[in-house]
């Protein structure tokens, strides 16, 4: 069988071209946007000098977490033929690493007399922070002096760098774009909520968090942020951009100055003002403001009991707030997912922290709920009575369940309970709601310094047809 090889050739020009470094002076705008999964899209526009032909641009600057195969430089009349992004930052290290068989000048500073002494050496090696000199038939593993280079090694750059081969069709300056994918970059929202004194309204703030661990500052940029999962493949990044870049107009809410709008099927919040953001920087943001929020208490029992359990048991019920997330409520804006941390003020006028939780992408005209803990005042006592073994395969019990608040006010309490298939409730002192088919609600007022009831019997196993008698 006959075997063909193909030889595939890349060239740039054939003859060296001298690098231009674009540096981030030349910057004349910066978008930053921002998703939750420690991901940014950056679009860096600068303005570029280059000559007809090929050219080497040096993008100095660029984050040193960009995930090279997302580049993208794109400007009038030119055509990307090569990118490399180079991490390889200039340090002691590494200054040391890529010059090991160069030719070094040394210095000694002679510590009593202060003479200075200098001569030349070959640096033979540079191992665990220790050079390996040869100075003239003798070799130094601890010189005590200055070693001093005449050059920075090629590739070596000061800051991360996107050195890019493009063909220009004619002489021209230009702004030039750069966009890529970063990590480095998050942001997440925090919620201030601020209950009133009976606890049936709040006022909620909203801040968005921004954290940059991407080793470069973003100056003067203008910031957005996407509220929502994105899907990412972690090998390959090629479709991500695309959609990344497409936006929507269908929805448009203000905020605390900061715009949200539909972005495919996320939300693309927008801060009004263009901002700095440094490098190791945490920053907040005002992200939205609502006053005088209806807000609902519950307290709420969960699977309280087992009816195969016949041990009483004691249980203090679990506080949840409520609110409907919209413009009837005097709210109805996206909120990003982030924690909302709740606060009331004492008896003495004191804002005191009452409890936190966090909250998932919530839309417009979506309940929030948030769990606060476990009521003080309020317990539940569950005693199970008059067991009885109806047949193989049918079981039946009753159930006592003691509500006692020691509170100054009243409590409603839900109690939600989970039963085996094929399950019938009789006898009910307060008739519950059939929630599904194995599930059941029932709501208890219980007085203040007082107490409340809840009896209830259930059958579970084969449940006889309608009408026909259990033996």
């Amino acid at each position: 069988m006959k075997k063909t090889l193909f030889l595939i050739t890349l060239c740039s020009a054939g003859l060296a071209v001298a690098e231009t470094v674009v540096p981030m002076t030349a910057q004349t705008d910066l978008n930053v946007t921002i998703y939750n999964d420690d991901r940014a899209l950056v679009r860096d526009e600068r303005q570029v000098t280059v000559s007809a032909g090929i050219n080497e641009l040096a993008f100095a600057g660029v984050s040193a977490d960009l995930i090279p195969q997302t580049a993208l430089l794109s400007g009038k009349g030119l055509t990307a033929r090569e990118q490399n992004f180079n991490f390889d930052l200039l340090t002691q290290d590494s200054l040391l690493m890529k010059s090991v068989g160069q030719t070094v000048q040394t210095e000694y500073i002679h510590p009593a007399t202060g003479a200075v002494k200098t001569g030349t050496a070959t640096l033979l090696a540079y191992n665990h922070g220790k050079p390996v000199l040869k100075i003239g038939d003798r070799i130094e593993t601890s010189y005590p002096g200055r070693i001093i280079f005449d050059r920075v090694p090629e590739n070596l750059r000061a800051t991360p760098t996107l050195v890019a081969t493009v063909q220009a069709d004619q002489a021209v300056t230009e702004p030039v774009q750069l966009d890529y994918l970063t990590k480095g970059l998050a942001w997440q929202a925090d919620y201030v909520a601020r209950l009133n004194a009976d606890e049936t309204k709040m006022n909620l703030n909203g801040f968005v968090t921004l954290t940059n661990r991407s080793g470069i500052d973003y100056n003067n940029a203008r910031l957005q942020l996407v509220a929502g999962e994105v899907n990412l493949v972690h090998e390959a990044y090629a479709e991500a951009r695309p959609m990344m870049m497409k936006a929507g107009a269908d929805f448009a809410a203000n905020t605390a100055g900061m715009a949200a709008e539909a972005l495919s099927d996320f939300y693309l919040y927008t801060v009004p003002n263009r901002t700095t953001l440094l490098s190791n920087q945490t920053k907040q943001v005002a992200l939205l403001s609502g006053s005088d929020i209806a807000v609902q208490k519950t307290y709420e029992l969960e699977n309280f009991f087992s009816v195969y359990n016949d041990e009483v048991k004691r249980e203090k019920p679990e506080i949840y707030l409520t609110f409907d997330n919209k413009q009837e409520n005097k709210l109805g804006i996206p909120l990003p997912k982030g924690v909302i941390r709740l606060y009331r003020q004492d008896a003495g006028g004191q804002t005191q922290f009452v409890g936190e939780d966090r909250i998932d992408h919530t839309a417009d005209r979506e309940q929030v709920r948030l769990k606060m803990g476990k009521a003080f005042n309020l317990t539940a006592d569950m005693t199970r009575s008059d067991y009885r073994k109806l047949s193989e395969d049918l079981e039946s019990a009753t159930f006592r369940v003691t509500l006692k608040n020691s509170g100054d006010s009243p409590a409603q309490v839900v109690i939600r309970q989970n039963f085996p298939d094929h399950y019938d409730l009789f006898k009910q002192s307060v008739i519950g709601k059939t929630l599904t088919s194995n599930r059941t609600e029932w709501t208890i007022s219980v007085p203040a310094k007082g107490e409340a009831e809840l009896r209830f019997g259930v059958r579970w196993g084969r449940i006889p047809p309608k009408g026909k008698k259990i033996r």
